[in-house]
């Protein structure tokens, strides 16, 4: 996983791009719309929460198709799909508070996701003429990319720490990694 982090964390050539699009979506952002997308009104950002609603019915698609329940994938797929917009919206404008390298690994996260989800309307629409082989690949596969943007959207949130705002707990001791695998907490 490494080479895949430290190749977005560098990916130098998105610079550009980034800054001309996050000057796009700054206007969304200073918005009360924006403020609503970003989870301003419930003290933290909403995408992460909304992200629960896509991934889990892209993975019960899958596990539906998986035991031949053709309509039961196909609703849930279009469940995914409709969740998807207000999720992306929420991505974006939480992308506006980022860093560089945050953006950087941001725009291959939205990319890789707006593809599973491309997948996922495709085979959508396949299954509307009834299950076929082909329509349960383009799930599987979509299923596969959304799996890999939310490696990217983790490795944002708690190593990069994208939009996360320590809480501040007064006298609160400070989290040592080494310590906490310790039996006793004392290494």
């Amino acid at each position: 996983m490494d080479i895949l982090y430290s190749g977005t964390e560098s990916a130098t050539w998105l610079d550009g791009p980034a800054e001309l699009l996050g000057r796009q979506l700054g206007r969304i952002a200073d918005t009360p719309v924006g403020a609503v997308l970003h989870g301003t009104p419930v003290g933290h950002p909403l995408h992460p929460a909304l992200v629960t609603v896509p991934i889990g019915a892209w993975t019960a698609a899958v596990a539906f198709d998986a035991l031949r329940q053709p309509e039961a994938a196909r609703r849930l797929i279009g469940l995914g799909l409709l969740a998807t917009p207000p999720t992306a919206l929420a991505g974006w404008v939480d992308w506006v508070h980022t860093d560089t390298v945050q953006r950087r690994v941001g725009l291959i996260h939205a990319v890789v996701n707006g593809t599973g989800a491309a997948l996922m309307a495709l085979s959508y629409r396949r299954r509307r003429r009834g299950p076929t082989p082909g329509a349960v690949t383009l799930s599987a596969a979509g299923a596969a990319l959304i799996g890999l943007g939310g490696l990217l959207g983790g490795h944002l949130a708690y190593s990069l720490g994208a939009n996360v705002h320590p809480a501040e707990v007064p006298n609160a001791p400070a989290y040592d990694p080494v310590l906490a695998g310790s039996p006793d907490g004392t290494a």
